[in-house]
């Protein structure tokens, strides 16, 4: 059903990806950057990319911002103590914390485990009932030439699972599988929050985005992350802007999250009129 499209080879998506960060960090150059670049190479990435979408959001480029809900004043959230990496932010943990408590979801289905943080934070918020539901490779998975090189870096050292286990959670449902095969029919409008973090190439993200726009309900809400990255993830920056020139998809401001009504995305990918 999801084809994969000949593009740029897979030996030359390290080249091109550092050729891209070359460019980005370019544009952003400042005493500050160089310095980290000596002090911290490794860091550089981060904070180009950090710097680059906060400039995007400033001056109106990419998706308009809005949240998709107004919590009361009183509402509390619980979040695990220990933040143990994986990308989301302690400000987006908070958000998506919020956002679970606010709707109240009969299912959440996530695409991209990693160490459970979500998933965690998805149990601790919601009713008691709910289905948590949460996809990622197989444990024995290796990473291959078809994910771009931080994906790889990290299949090759996630700990599936960690997070809920620590915390003695055992609500939720651990799909093992890639998501390119992932057949999504017994979930179909049954999603009220999903969350697609998975692999960050073009193919993965259309592959991901289409496979959540059937099992959405119509009133539920999709959210991705790593919205507004450079580098590496520009892909996936390109193609939500591309679906939000179509249907209604926002960022929210000071995060790396986009989203949708479940609605809209259905419609924007042909689903429903």
């Amino acid at each position: 059903m999801f084809r994969r499209e000949p593009s740029e080879r897979q030996s030359d998506k390290p080249r091109l990806a550092g050729v891209r960060v070359a460019l980005d960090s370019l544009s952003c150059l400042s005493p500050q950057m160089v310095n980290l670049a000596l002090r911290n190479p490794s860091k550089l990435r981060n904070y180009v990319s950090a710097c680059l979408r906060k400039y995007d959001e400033l001056v109106g480029n990419g998706l308009p911002c809005r949240s998709p809900v107004t919590p009361e004043r009183s509402l509390s959230i619980t979040l695990p103590a220990a933040h143990s990496g994986g990308g989301m932010s302690f400000s987006e943990l908070v958000i998506l914390a919020r956002i679970t408590k606010v709707l109240r979801p009969r299912t959440v289905f996530e695409i991209g485990t990693y160490n459970g943080l979500t998933t965690a934070v998805f149990m601790l918020n919601s009713d008691p009932e709910a289905h948590i539901v949460t996809l990622d490779l197989p444990t024995a998975a290796t990473p291959s030439g078809e994910y771009i090189p931080s994906d790889s870096d990290l299949i090759a050292r996630r700990d599936l699972g960690s997070v809920p286990r620590a915390l003695g959670l055992i609500r939720y449902t651990q799909l093992l599988c890639d998501s390119m095969s992932f057949d999504p029919t017994p979930y179909i409008d049954s999603v009220d929050l999903g969350l697609v973090d998975g692999a960050h190439d073009l193919v993965h993200v259309q592959n991901d985005t289409l496979k959540m726009a059937r099992m959405v309900s119509e009133c539920g809400i999709v959210f991705w992350h790593d919205y507004g990255g450079k580098g590496e993830f520009c892909s996936l920056t390109c193609y939500l802007d591309a679906l939000g020139k179509r249907a209604p998809i926002y960022r929210i401001p000071d995060t790396a999250l986009a989203w949708a009504a479940g609605g809209d995305l259905r419609r924007v990918v042909g689903l429903t009129k």
